[in-house]
Order: structure tokens, then sequence, then C-alpha cells
């Protein structure tokens, strides 16, 4: 690999060093062809994350357009890099899929999760008095989440209120713990409180983290059938896995 393409990977994959910046940066300003290389390959890029056949087109013709008005290649030649562009974009394209269908399990996860809100036990500013329930979602909404889970465990110990297994679930996925938040959500999806419901759905994205995508799917599709909450979520995070 030439010092120029290691540089226009590395921009790509925003690795690049200060004085590698600044080096890439004079090569924009002075190298017609390193700008041309970057440009295309930032177009790859840009053409593996759209969605659809319609949106690959759309930039199959921006290139197009753009190298016509540019007039960057001589006419011999546009030809032939136009269709060694969309070649290449088409195999990148099934290179991605193709070498990251593992991974993107927990990049969907990292997408769609977010700890739920606390709507158990509202904060008061200035409170110094605090008891054991208050600290524990204070906490947790301050993002301190080991301290939480520990907090949690001792009240749901003491009280068996079922909610105290839906945060430390929250918590602990959070942390990257989703084979412990597993057995908690399915136990709070034992009993009916006002987050029952909802259990399901981060039920659901526990095995995503866990890249256990069987029971992902199939959880998902009780949260559709349900109906009740992040409905529109789930399919679209079921269409993503099928």
């Amino acid at each position: 690999m030439t010092k120029q393409e290691d540089l226009i990977e590395k921009y790509i994959q925003n690795k690049l060093s200060p004085e590698e910046t600044l080096l890439v940066d004079d090569l924009l300003q002075n190298d017609p062809n390193f700008k041309r290389e970057l440009t295309f390959h930032t177009n790859l890029k840009q053409v593996l994350k759209k969605e659809d056949d319609a949106n690959f087109r759309h930039l199959i013709s921006k290139l197009e357009r753009e190298a016509k008005h540019k007039n960057t290649l001589p006419k011999r030649r546009y030809a032939t890099w136009l269709a060694a562009a969309s070649i290449a974009l088409l195999v990148g394209l099934s290179y991605f899929f193709s070498m990251n269908q593992k991974a993107s399990t927990s990049e969907l996860f990292a997408s769609y999760f977010e700890p739920y809100r606390n709507v158990i036990q509202p904060l008061e500013r200035g409170n110094g008095n605090q008891d054991e329930k208050s600290l524990a979602f204070y906490a947790y909404e301050k993002g301190d989440y080991e301290k939480a889970i520990q907090l949690f465990t001792n009240l749901f110990t003491a009280t068996k209120e079922p909610y105290y297994l839906f945060y430390k679930a929250n918590a602990l996925l959070k942390l990257e713990k989703a084979n412990e938040a597993v057995p908690l959500l399915l136990e709070h999806l034992k009993t009916k409180d006002t987050l029952t419901e909802k259990s399901t759905w981060y039920l659901a994205l526990a095995y995503l983290k866990l890249n256990d995508a069987a029971n992902a799917k199939m959880t998902l599709k009780k949260v559709i059938s349900e109906g009740n909450y992040k409905t529109s979520e789930a399919k679209k995070l079921l269409k993503a896995l099928e």
C-alpha cells in the first residue's frame, strides 16, 4: 500500500493523526489525482450507508454529473471510469454486508438502546436527606450505573417491588452486561406493573447485544403483536435482522 493509499484509508476510517491531517489537506490543495481518489472513496463509503437501490442509482448519477461537470477525466477514459466505479460500488456494497453481518447486531443495539427514563421516583433538588430509593434513582439518572445496580439490588431484596428488576436490567444493559440483564427482564415479565410491557422491548435488545438473533427476532415479533410500546421501532429492527 502506497503512502497516499494509506492516508485515504485512514481518512475514511477517521484515524488520521494531526500530522497526517495536515498532509491530507496539503495534498487536497496541490494534488488533483489524490483529491479525485479521495472523493471516489468517500463516495464509496456513502453508498455503503444507503438503504435501497434508488439511493444507489442516485449516487451513481451524482458521480456521473460531477465527473462531466468538472471534466476531471479525458472523454475516452470517462466511460471506463464510470463502469469501474459502478462495479467497485456494487462489490463494496456486497462485501460490506457480508463482512459486517455479525457485527451488525451490536451496532443495531447501540442505535436503538436508551435506558428507560425514571418514572418511579421524581428527584427533588436541594433535598439533602434522601432515602435509599431516591439515591438509587439519582445514581441512575446521573449515569452512575454501578451504584444504581447495587442500590436496586438492595431495594428489591427489601421490598420485592418488580420495577427495581426493570431498572437494574436497564443499568446492566448500559454497562454492556446483557447476559445479566436477560434473567431480570424475564423475571419482570412474570409480574404486572406499569413497566412490564416495556420489558419485552428491552429483552429483545438484550438478546441483540448477545448476538442471539433467533431470540431477538422472536421477542421483537412479540413486541409488534402486543402493540403497546416501541412497535414501529421493533418493525424496523426486525426488518434489519431479516
